[in-house]
């Protein structure tokens, strides 16, 4: 069983075991784990696996025949149709067939014919226990701007639409075989919940030397997958390149990434809701509180680690980095570029990921009824001087605020205090207070906390 995909899953099969024919959508971002589920899924099942590529309809349908060895009409007005049912007929015993046909987004053409056909083919066999087809898709936005509506107008079946959406901490926890926390937070700040991206690192090497074979070597997995994304869903990727590398120096609002590129305003947002319908950005929604005038509004951040790691650490230092990529060169190194330009910063980047898995430890603890409230909403408050990194409040208008040490070694006192300080802005008074520092406190901090009863201290421990 893969870890965290246990709905999913079970989704799946329940769909499969239905007694008819459908169709069965996974979608999600490359690399969150749509390869890993969808083979899951097919084991111990007669399944068949096609892969689309940019092509004609007839010679897509041509390709896929010659590779199952089928002979159908090329000629054939509805081809697609056609090939379906050579498929449905490889195999003469009664069991349900699977058919996964991959990059849907490749399949894509102004007629449809490929959705529409296939649409066609199960309706006609929809009584029958006869195939279930899984269509696999990368490009959330291609989903959610274009398929879903031609679905909608064109009244076509889709049994589940399943959102592969990366893994827990938790979960990863679980699937890495190492139980160094600090090794497994690295990981997570730099890959996230991306699963079929894990394989890339290697657990027990380096910090160092992950880094440098999964994003720095010339034939790297990730040397250029920041850039490689957006051109190949984007128009204008040169445009998006440069608002990414600006948030990623940390200029996250619109203003300053308007007076930063000098693109209008207009143009922006309109860009920024591209990145944030692939879901590499988010625009950040601060929990409503009454101290609106000290909240940081209009705040965009990237949310893909790979794309962040890619615009923080290479895009901006790509002349080093192609000099050390350099054949005959000898000048600099690619570990020389890693001392140089990430070596110093690394640590602090991803420390930064810190709040997502204190936010996740919540939300399971109030799952689990481990809190001393049960929060029914809950999110975070960008203030202008400070952030407050959970906010959550029960039906009682009860409130639990949760702060995270950012930084390496205990919770300093006067970083104590800054929270404090912080939460006083969102004119809300807490009734719990949960303080996360990895490495704990310093005396001073619990000298002042002393034995207050509302007061919560989570370190490393407590999180493994």
């Amino acid at each position: 069983m893969l870890q965290g995909r246990a709905e999913e899953l079970d989704k799946c099969n329940s769909l499969f075991e239905r007694k008819e024919s459908n169709i069965i959508l996974l979608y999600g971002n490359e690399y969150a784990g749509i390869s890993s589920l969808w083979h899951e899924f097919a084991k111990e099942k007669e399944y068949i696996y096609l892969s689309a590529q940019s092509a004609t309809p007839g010679m897509q349908a041509y390709l896929w025949a010659q590779s199952l060895a089928l002979q159908i009409d090329l000629n054939a007005e509805r081809i697609y149709e056609a090939l379906f049912e050579a498929i449905l007929a490889i195999s003469s015993n009664e069991k349900k067939k699977l058919l996964v046909i991959d990059h849907l987004e490749s399949l894509s053409d102004k007629d449809d014919c490929f959705i529409e056909q296939l649409h066609s083919f199960i309706q006609k066999h929809i009584s029958e226990n006869a195939v279930t087809v899984v269509l696999l898709c990368s490009n959330v936005q291609y989903i959610s701007s274009v398929f879903a509506k031609t679905a909608h107008e064109k009244q076509i079946g889709i049994a589940g639409y399943i959102h592969v959406k990366p893994l827990q901490f938790v979960d990863l926890v679980c699937s890495l075989n190492t139980t160094d926390f600090d090794e497994i937070l690295s990981v997570y700040a730099i890959l996230g919940g991306y699963e079929d991206a894990l394989s890339s690192f290697t657990m027990g090497l380096s910090l160092k030397q992950n880094i440098i074979g999964s994003f720095l070597l010339p034939g790297a997995v990730f040397r250029h997958y920041g850039l490689d994304i957006i051109k190949e869903q984007l128009r204008e990727p040169s445009v998006y390149a440069s608002i990414l590398a600006s948030l990623a120096e940390g200029r996250n609002k619109l203003n300053e990434l308007y007076n930063h590129l000098g693109f209008s305003r207009a143009k922006i947002s309109v860009y920024l809701k591209q990145l944030c319908q692939m879901q590499l950005v988010e625009k950040v929604r601060s929990y409503d509180t009454p101290g609106a005038e000290n909240t940081k509004k209009g705040v965009y951040r990237i949310t893909n680690p790979m794309v962040k790691f890619y615009y923080t650490f290479i895009y901006p230092n790509e002349s080093a980095l192609n000099l050390a990529n350099s054949f005959g060169r000898g000048v600099i190194t690619e570990e020389d570029f890693y001392n140089t330009f990430i070596k110093d910063e690394i640590e602090r980047y991803c420390m930064n990921a810190f709040p997502t898995i204190c936010e996740e430890f919540l939300n399971l603890a109030n799952d689990r009824e481990y809190l001393p409230i049960q929060f029914i909403r809950y999110g975070e408050w960008v203030g202008k001087t400070g952030t407050v990194h959970m906010i959550a409040q029960d039906k009682e208008r009860n409130f639990l605020f949760g702060f995270c040490n950012l930084h390496k070694g205990p919770l300093k006192l006067e970083e104590y205090h800054r929270f404090l300080q912080i939460s006083k802005e969102t004119h809300l008074s807490y009734d719990y207070l949960y303080l996360f520092s990895l490495d704990g406190f310093e005396d001073a901090v619990l000298d002042e906390i002393d034995d207050a009863s509302n007061i919560y201290l989570v370190d490393r421990s407590d999180l493994q």
